[in-house]
């Protein structure tokens, strides 16, 4: 045992005492921050995408513009509406309410936050201030040809903005309305579904008249649209609707997920190379007259486990102080909505769990497959097989958040090998503490089955010097 902690003291003092440790301690947060938030804040920094319609009938221009003043209004209600299910449930109807009677969308966003102000001001903290996605501008030009200089950057509009894109309404012969849209985007076709959706209605009301029946009508059954809630049937579960506070510790969990699998894979891939490293530089032999094999291997594995162990104390020292005073302190916004996630305990015991599991399965294996390579290009193609095995769970990330219950994610999360990770995902859908302990206990006897034959072929790489080279030219040569 005190050959184990030598060792394993070795490899920690090792990582510790080099400065990129200290860098990645500090630096992984930040990035880990600026990787979740910074899609959010690039959309909110992103001005709206200016538009130019054009149509042979005024009255198809009229109803396109609408359309997309409509969409800009309905995006701004339901940010508002999810934020303030969050922050203040019992007042997300009246708020909504205030919304719907304003005017237009900037006097709604306004009216619904006056109310917030009024009844919870603490819920204001981060109280979204919506823009819309697209303006429609005045056309520079009554033709297409006129607006190409303006749609490929040659100009600009008279206000200096770019045109973003321009919608065509044309009729055929038999006044079927077409639609041509020009961008020098090809991916983002958005717009269009936007003026489909505004041409359909058109023609409904085109058709409803030919029968008589007053164009309204159409809008009228447009407009139909059933309320619709969601409730938890689970014991404990709240009694009110599904909000954001439910649903936060699953987005938490598909966070933690890819944290974790981050995490395995890169302190595995860190002792693969250390055990290349120190065999291509005989230091294995010297550690051999002192040490056995299976004694090194733990060792190892120990040792940069506690590497591992320094930077989660740090990092979840410092995020669960945050989470947990977010979640206590604004627990009437958003963001403490979204931070009570994080802490909720099986999510945290699942993480718990499937790092220990994970990097134990993991790590044996990479040390096992790094006794047997003599360089880091030997090492290369036995690293692309493992990391395809170590992503497939990451392939079932997307079906287990849409359904962590079916059978085929719960059977794959009792697969020792995907069970750190599908664990973490299932760990908020209602999975008790006996199925994370059973699986706890299977990965625990995963992880003594893969130690003992990683120990073996260890012993094979460093002891008698098999590589991978000769393991296979063997075999070849049984073969033939």
């Amino acid at each position: 045992m005190s050959a184990i902690y030598l060792i394993a003291r070795r490899e920690y003092l090792a990582y510790v005492g080099a400065w990129g440790f200290w860098v990645s301690l500090i630096t992984a947060p930040l990035l880990l921050a600026g990787l979740i938030f910074a899609p959010v804040l690039l959309a909110r920094a992103e001005p709206p995408r200016v538009l130019a319609v054009l149509a042979d009938r005024s009255g198809d221009a009229a109803d396109v513009t609408e359309a997309f003043e409509r969409q800009g209004r309905e995006s701004a209600r339901n940010e508002v509406q999810t934020y303030v299910e969050a922050a203040a449930p019992e007042l997300a109807s009246e708020a909504i309410a205030a919304f719907d009677a304003a005017g237009d969308r900037d006097d709604a966003v306004a009216a619904a936050r006056a109310f917030i102000a009024e009844k919870a001001p603490r819920a204001l903290a981060a109280f979204p201030s919506p823009s819309p996605r697209y303006l429609i501008a005045a056309t520079p030009s009554p033709s297409i040809e006129g607006l190409k200089p303006y749609l490929n950057g040659a100009r600009s509009l008279p206000d200096g903005r770019t045109l973003y894109g321009a919608l065509h309404i044309r009729r055929d012969d038999d006044g079927a309305p077409l639609i041509d849209y020009w961008s020098t985007n090809l991916q983002h076709l958005e717009p269009t579904a936007i003026a489909t959706r505004a041409m359909r209605l058109v023609m409904q009301r085109e058709t409803l008249a030919q029968q008589g029946l007053p164009p309204e009508e159409a809008d009228r059954l447009n407009a139909l649209e059933p309320a619709v809630a969601q409730f938890d049937p689970r014991p404990g579960a709240a009694t009110g609707a599904v909000t954001l506070r439910e649903r936060a510790p699953f987005y938490a969990a598909v966070a933690l997920s890819f944290v974790l699998w981050s995490v395995v894979f890169s302190v595995a891939n860190m002792l693969l190379s250390g055990v290349i490293e120190e065999k291509s530089n005989k230091i294995l032999d010297t550690l051999l007259t002192s040490v056995s094999p299976l004694e090194l291997l733990l060792g190892k594995l120990f040792g940069v486990a506690a590497v591992s162990a320094t930077l989660f104390l740090f990092w979840g020292a410092l995020g669960g102080a945050l989470f947990t005073q977010a979640a206590a302190t604004m627990s009437d916004s958003l963001v403490g909505q979204i931070a009570a996630g994080f802490v909720e305990p099986h999510l945290l015991t699942a993480f718990g769990v499937g790092f220990v599991a994970g990097y134990l399965m993991y790590g044996a294996i990479f040390l096992a497959l790094g006794s047997l390579c003599d360089s880091a290009q030997e090492a290369q193609t036995l690293v692309g097989p493992v990391a395809i095995v170590l992503s497939m769970p990451m392939l079932l990330i997307g079906p287990a958040l849409d359904n962590p219950n079916s059978p085929i994610i719960e059977t794959a999360s009792w697969v020792p090998l995907f069970t750190p990770f599908l664990l973490l995902i299932r760990a908020p859908s209602g999975l008790t503490w006996t199925e994370i302990a059973a699986q706890g206990a299977l990965m625990l006897a995963t992880v003594v089955i893969l130690l003992l034959l990683a120990a073996r072929v260890f012993r094979a790489g460093v002891v008698h010097q098999v590589s991978l080279t000769q393991l296979f030219g063997r075999k070849a040569a049984s073969r033939d």
